[in-house]
């Protein structure tokens, strides 16, 4: 595993010099996002990836091969990359404490979206309690009392605005302070976000919804 570690450290920091020469931000942090994804934790990230790579800048500067403007750049793109990088390790660090359950609403069987949801918000560290298809909107309050998640998300591929206005009022009346993740094509277009509510219509987003109803001002 280390060995698999130190491979993809050493190729992404090859990477990272060549988007600090061309003084470009957006690749340089796509890099640091591309580490974290391959769970290089942070010190591994500084060690081998951004140090080594800021090394060969330093060295082309000293030969002569770029010139102090263009060391600048890279060192200001660095200091961009470290303030990305602990941003999203103290978030990650939050997540491990933070339960999120997903549920399909009653009488709805498609759920490969909330499966992939799911997946995604567990890679991403959080605590998730998967419950799939078709949950009985009686058993919603139990359930949420005795796991107690912070954020609550359900699917609903059509219509059903009695039967999800029913869940979300069960859901919070279980649990006051929960956040909600609505989903799926079923949801009303009219659907107004609150403060605890999101309406999240791709899933690719649904880590960054999970994060700000987390951290929404109300709870801290």
């Amino acid at each position: 595993m280390v060995t698999r570690k130190l491979t993809i450290a050493r190729t992404l920091s090859g990477q990272l010099f060549d988007a600090l020469l061309a003084g470009n931000a957006i690749d340089a942090e796509e890099i640091v996002r591309e580490a974290i994804d391959g769970g290089l934790d942070q010190a591994m990230i500084d060690a081998a990836i951004i140090a080594p790579a800021m090394h060969h800048v330093g060295d082309a500067w000293a030969r002569g091969e770029i010139s102090v403007a263009d060391e600048h750049l890279a060192t200001q793109t660095t200091y961009r990359m470290l303030a990305l990088l602990r941003e999203a390790f103290r978030v990650q660090r939050r997540r491990p404490g933070q339960r999120v359950m997903l549920a399909a609403l009653e009488g709805e069987e498609h759920v490969l979206a909330l499966r992939m949801a799911s997946d995604l918000l567990e890679q991403a560290g959080f605590d998730v309690r998967y419950l799939g298809p078709n949950v009985p909107l009686c058993t919603l309050p139990a359930i949420v009392e005795r796991h107690a998640p912070a954020v609550f998300a359900l699917t609903a591929t059509r219509p059903c605005a009695r039967r999800l206005e029913a869940s979300i009022a069960a859901i919070r009346r279980a649990s006051p302070s929960i956040g909600l993740v609505l989903g799926g094509a079923g949801i009303p277009r009219d659907t107004l976000a609150t403060d605890w509510l999101v309406v999240e219509r791709s899933v690719a987003g649904v880590v960054e919804t999970v994060d700000a109803l987390v951290l929404r001002p109300s709870l801290n």
